[in-house]
């Protein structure tokens, strides 16, 4: 409301009762129309939080840049064309030329804002109103008071006035505020633009009933108190603009300049994103194509907020964050997401020191689940180990990470030994009831329990178990077994060949037990049942899922060509999605359209109709090998990842979301929802788009 009212768009019958606008010594309440006309775009502008309340859907991004270029400037068309261009150029937008005669339904949403923020700078304003950084621009002296509100709890929890009286201290410091609490902290400062501190005032406070209308719609609890330390006061004695920046670091380490961060920050990822173009371009063609280079980068961008350290700095110990805001480091997503955040864009060392450190936390022959959310030190953390899947991605993310990188001694050094000791539990049995059966297939849990990725469980009731011999668990063992002999070859030739007996028992096994008659691919599981003796009987499970993709996109496919046609086939019919694959075929009674509702209700639909992102990777991957990595093949498997891409930042800050809706109406089309930034969502995109010229990976 102040913005419109600063701007004189507020319509009528909404009017400024009273009080004044002063901009540069003119009271804009007074201005009239003509004159505010003048002024905005031109002197003041606004950014919106929804960037289509500046853009025209109907209009080329051109023709909207260069008509906000003349309406304040007497210039040609070609000028005005120029100076179009040099704005997308200066807000980051990559091959700017074609992206001028794109429409705004053609951008994510983060590269609408952009053009929005592109329109608001052509004339260079005096005065930009945007929700990032803090700017006061007065003709007379001005104080600006900024009160932080700090949570420092458990993405799971909230905090109450009580909780806050008995935990939270601040402490000043020199440069600011020591915010902590026994578990977290955070160190708080504020500063103007030319680097000047602001006045800290130890004042403590907690505001109480801030309510979160995301959670009220979980039907979570959505209601805390939160704590405040103090106040950053900055006095401009003079007249003229006031830039502040409040920046906060966690663990209460003391920030580094601000500017020094967003410049490493720069480097980085433009060195990764260089990298990652590198590793794209095919040597027969003279350049990747402008879309190709657009989303790579953006992909990389994405791809650096996931990448942590786990423990103290100097421990080297890398890990991945699943998803933003609700998940910590997880073995199975990290295994998933490493080859396309960490091989892909060329960061081999954190490759290598993440699978050391999931290698190194193993027990019973398995690496962890996931670590405990709530402990941070590397040598303290409990780990969880209710998982089947977690430690076969491993096997598969280390092979990938020698054969990319040619690091043969540090697969052998830091990796082999985990290999083997995963590959034995589960020939001879461990924890879950995971074994190797006599038939050659990997066996797992009970109907109480969910150990592959198809994991939600709530009040008691596990939604998927998927107990017994799920399809996409027995093709990780196959593809697992395979790559581990080509790596130890050399040095352990017999024991090789004894992981290339039980692939080839595995193989046989799933062409066997899996493939169905009826020609819908492949059979989900085959579960246990108890005969009217007492014995176990296996019958197969003929629900339509995702999970037999895996079966095609795993490299040296135990399936015949004509099997994984047949399977992919079926995927593509029955559950891809715009932005995802659906985890259940619709014509299934059990199918769940839309992810919504409270939290049992979510759970219920999560794996049972709602699409995934990150299985448009396997997806593509397995159009990629069915088709010999053909151009039509090639240009398919680009085709199904385009609709995900192009929503790269509508949910999070150049992010993709965790879920989306199963349903896709024109009414009704899908919602993403879940995390708003997920880790594999991001990923398994960048994977394959650096996959398209890398035939050797076949």
């Amino acid at each position: 409301v102040t913005g419109f009212s600063i701007m004189g768009l507020v319509d009528p019958p909404g009017r400024v009762v009273s009080g004044r606008i002063l901009f540069k010594g003119e009271d804009l309440v007074q201005a009239g129309e003509r004159r505010m006309r003048s002024l905005r775009g031109r002197r003041i502008a606004m950014i919106f939080q929804d960037p289509m309340m500046t853009l025209n859907p109907v209009l080329r991004i051109d023709t909207q840049l260069m008509e906000a270029v003349k309406a304040h400037a007497d210039v040609s068309t070609q000028s005005a064309r120029e100076r179009a261009r040099e704005a997308l150029v200066r807000v980051g937008i990559p091959s700017p030329d074609e992206r001028l005669k794109a429409y705004p339904h053609q951008f994510s949403g983060g590269m609408r804002q952009r053009v929005a923020i592109a329109i608001a700078l052509l004339h260079k304003p005096d005065l930009i109103i945007a929700a990032i950084n803090y700017r006061v621009e007065s003709p007379v002296p001005v104080r600006l008071a900024l009160r932080p509100l700090t949570g420092l709890r458990d993405f799971h929890e909230l905090t109450t006035g009580d909780d806050i009286a008995a935990s939270y201290q601040a402490r000043p410091v020199e440069d600011g505020v020591l915010c902590a609490t026994r578990h977290a902290g955070v160190h708080l400062t504020c500063t103007t633009a030319d680097g000047h501190a602001a006045d800290y005032r130890n004042e403590p406070d907690i505001w109480h009933g801030v309510r979160y209308e995301r959670d009220e719609a979980r039907d979570q609890p959505h209601t805390e108190d939160l704590f405040s330390p103090g106040l950053f006061v900055l006095d401009h004695h003079e007249p003229g603009t006031l830039d502040a920046t409040l920046h906060a670091s966690i663990d209460a380490m003391p920030p580094a300049p601000l500017g020094w961060d967003r410049s490493e920050k720069a480097s980085r990822i433009a060195a990764r994103i260089a990298h990652v173009e590198e590793r794209a371009a095919s040597p027969d063609e003279d350049g990747l194509d402008p879309a190709i280079t657009d989303a790579l980068a953006r992909l990389t961008a994405a791809a650096d907020d996931f990448v942590v350290q786990r423990g103290h700095t100097t421990d080297n110990a890398t890990s991945v964050i699943a998803g933003y805001p609700w998940f910590a480091d997880w073995g199975r997503d990290t295994m998933i997401a490493l080859p396309g955040l960490l091989l892909a864009t060329g960061r081999h060392d954190e490759a290598l020191n993440t699978l050391a450190v999931f290698a190194d936390a193993r027990q019973h022959g398995l690496i962890p689940n996931r670590f405990d959310d709530r402990t941070n030190a590397a040598d303290t953390s409990p780990a969880h180990f209710n998982t089947v899947d977690a430690s076969l991605w491993f096997l598969h993310a280390a092979a990938e990470y020698r054969r990319i990188t040619g690091d043969h001694d540090g697969y052998m050094d830091r990796l082999a030994q985990a290999c083997a000791d995963i590959i034995d539990a589960y020939r001879v049995g461990t924890i879950h009831d995971i074994r190797l059966d006599t038939d050659g297939l990997i066996t797992a849990g009970t109907p109480a329990t969910q150990l592959t990725w198809m994991d939600a469980q709530r009040d008691g009731v596990t939604f998927t178990p998927r107990h017994g011999k799920a399809v996409e668990i027995n093709a990780l063992w196959h593809r697992g077994l395979l790559a581990t002999a080509d790596a130890i070859e050399t040095e352990y030739p017999r024991r090789a060949g004894e992981h290339r007996e039980l692939a080839a028992q595995s193989a046989d096994a799933i062409r066997t037990r899996f493939v169905r008659d009826d020609g819908l691919g492949l059979y989900d599981r085959i579960e246990p049942t108890t005969n009217a003796d007492g014995s176990t009987a296996w019958a197969p499970c003929s629900e339509i899922r995702p999970n037999q993709i895996f079966a095609v996109s795993l490299p040296g496919s135990p399936l015949t060509t004509d099997q994984q046609a047949a399977t992919l086939a079926v995927v593509k019919d029955r559950l891809l999605t715009p932005h995802g694959l659906r985890t259940l075929d619709p014509a299934d009674p059990a199918y769940v359209g839309r992810y919504e509702g409270t939290m049992f209700e979510r759970d219920a639909a999560y794996h049972n109709g709602t699409a995934w992102p990150w299985l448009l990777g396997p997806y593509a991957e397995a159009v990629l090998r069915v088709g010999n990595f053909s151009s039509d093949a090639k240009a398919d498997a680009i085709a199904c990842l385009t609709p995900l891409i192009d929503v790269l930042g509508s949910t999070g800050v150049g992010q993709l979301a965790e879920v989306y809706d199963g349903d896709n109406t024109p009414g009704r089309p899908q919602h993403p929802d879940g995390c708003p930034a997920q880790a594999w969502s991001v990923a398994e995109p960048l994977r394959i788009l650096t996959l398209l010229n890398a035939r050797s990976s076949a």
